[in-house]
């Protein structure tokens, strides 16, 4: 974010023995490799013409360190020898890299472009899950351990203290922050699946203070937390202070009511407004009938989505819960 770049220590071009340096093990071929590879994933077809200019210039000099041969093909036909040509190039690399970030992300243009962005276009959050969504679909510890080193890299990189201090009001409507929240989010998902309720709890409560506006909607997967916990003040603070009306909230105000006070009249009136409002409440007992009844799509998806955040797991540990809301008054 600084625009300050240096190369890792080790990835260094000795002025004898280029043949040794640049062998596939070794760190500058390696990295140059995966800095390629990073950046094939650029939609060129986006680009400015600057800022194709400016990638195709790095990765010209990337592809020269990617291998001993590469190196000879890029950088031995200049005016001076074969060595002297790569010693400047190794070089001009970490100036190289870092003209390509500024014109590719904090350049006059882009700036101006973000924030026109911004101003007309809503974050596209099923194309930002998209990218994440091959390496997130299993619930078990390998999938948390990744999980956790991505977040410990972007908190390391981008997402820091100062960083969440300084874009507090508008963080999670930064493009920056869509991966780190993803992650986080299913983090805790993950950790309720498992049975840690705690540490689940743990990292929705810490979301939710990072997301002002709950784009993500953690505070179902923390209702479910809370019911799962008896934590039954900690949730009405909750539900007073971000329910809006929607199917996750309706429903966990209901089971609140029911855990709390049994079947009174209060209780029943919350459970007939939440079936006349959402029908498709019968995916929590049946989860193919949506086909059969003819659903709507956005009730449907309402439904399952809190099902998905554990909706469904928070009915059955309240006792007598789910069978309370399937019975007819």
């Amino acid at each position: 974010m600084c625009n300050t770049f240096e190369l890792p220590k080790k990835c260094v071009l000795p002025s004898s023995d280029l043949q040794a340096a640049l062998q596939d093990h070794m760190p500058l071929p390696s990295y140059c490799k995966g800095m390629l590879a990073a950046l094939a994933f650029i939609d060129r077809d986006a680009l400015r013409q600057e800022q194709l200019q400016e990638l195709d210039w790095l990765c010209l000099i990337l592809k020269g360190f990617s291998s001993y041969i590469n190196a000879r093909n890029v950088f031995g036909h200049g005016p001076c020898d074969f060595e002297k040509e790569a010693q400047k190039a190794e070089q001009a690399l970490t100036k190289r890299l870092s003209s390509t970030i500024h014109e590719m992300r904090f350049s006059d243009e882009c700036i101006a472009q973000a924030q026109n962005s911004a101003n007309i276009e809503e974050v596209n959050r099923e194309e930002v899950e998209s990218h994440l969504q091959s390496i997130l679909n299993r619930d078990d510890e390998s999938t948390l351990s990744l999980i956790n080193d991505l977040i410990l890299v972007i908190e390391r990189e981008l997402i820091t203290e100062q960083f969440k201090v300084q874009h507090m009001s508008e963080f999670d409507k930064l493009y920056e922050t869509q991966p780190y929240l993803i992650l986080r989010s299913r983090k805790a998902q993950i950790h309720f699946n498992m049975g840690d309720i705690e540490a689940a709890t743990d990292e929705l409560e810490t979301l939710l203070t990072l997301t002002l506006n709950d784009t993500y909607k953690n505070r179902y997967q923390l209702y479910n937390c809370y019911i799962k916990q008896k934590s039954w003040c900690s949730l009405d603070e909750l539900l007073m202070s971000k329910s809006e009306g929607s199917f996750g909230d309706l429903a966990t105000r209901a089971l609140l009511t029911f855990a709390k006070e049994g079947d009174t009249h209060s209780a029943r009136q919350l459970k007939t407004e939440l079936k006349a409002t959402y029908p498709a409440i019968e995916l929590l007992f049946d989860p193919h009938k949506g086909c059969e009844e003819g659903f709507s799509k956005l009730c449907a998806e309402s439904v399952n989505e809190y099902i998905n955040r554990g909706g469904k797991k928070a009915w059955c540990s309240v006792n007598g819960g789910l069978f309370w809301l399937k019975s007819s008054d």
